[in-house]
């Protein structure tokens, strides 16, 4: 899911955090953890430049991350926590049904038992492929402006 998309989304659970809490801050919270889990496909990239093959490395995306988040919110008490995990949550469900990925593709411990191998963890593993070949020819055409 392209950035643009989660900011609305996250944007949206933080404007229902804000009015839940009363407290501006959750909106702040809400759009970080649901933009910024993102520059984790650097890693991604990184790995495509060095070895020449794909993988889904993705080191911030992780449903293992949403239960300790959402899990330290319920036990603290910390709406601000429990709108950060929703918005969290929210941005790997997003991610996972446009991507088409397999029901536990999310979760790092999964992609980590398949060694990251994308025709592991994809349910169309060419599409994805093709969809990381063209984010890395936009992000090269973005800083070569």
């Amino acid at each position: 899911m392209l950035p643009h998309q989660h900011a609305i989304i996250s944007g949206s659970v933080g404007a229902l955090g804000w009015w839940w809490t009363g407290n501006p801050a959750t909106c702040a919270v809400a759009l970080a953890t649901g933009i910024l889990p993102d520059v984790d496909h650097i890693a991604d990239y990184l790995y495509y430049r060095w070895r020449g093959t794909h993988r889904l490395i993705l080191p911030l995306h992780g449903y293992e991350y949403a239960f300790l988040g959402a899990g330290l919110a319920l036990l603290t008490s910390n709406q601000g926590l429990g709108i950060a995990s929703l918005s969290y949550i929210i941005h790997l469900l997003a991610d996972q049904m446009v991507n088409h990925t397999h029901k536990l593709g999310y979760s790092l411990l999964f992609r980590a038992w398949y060694r990251f191998r994308i025709e592991d963890i994809s349910t169309i593993p060419e599409a994805a492929k093709q969809g990381r070949v063209e984010d890395m020819h936009q992000l090269k055409k973005l800083f070569l402006r």
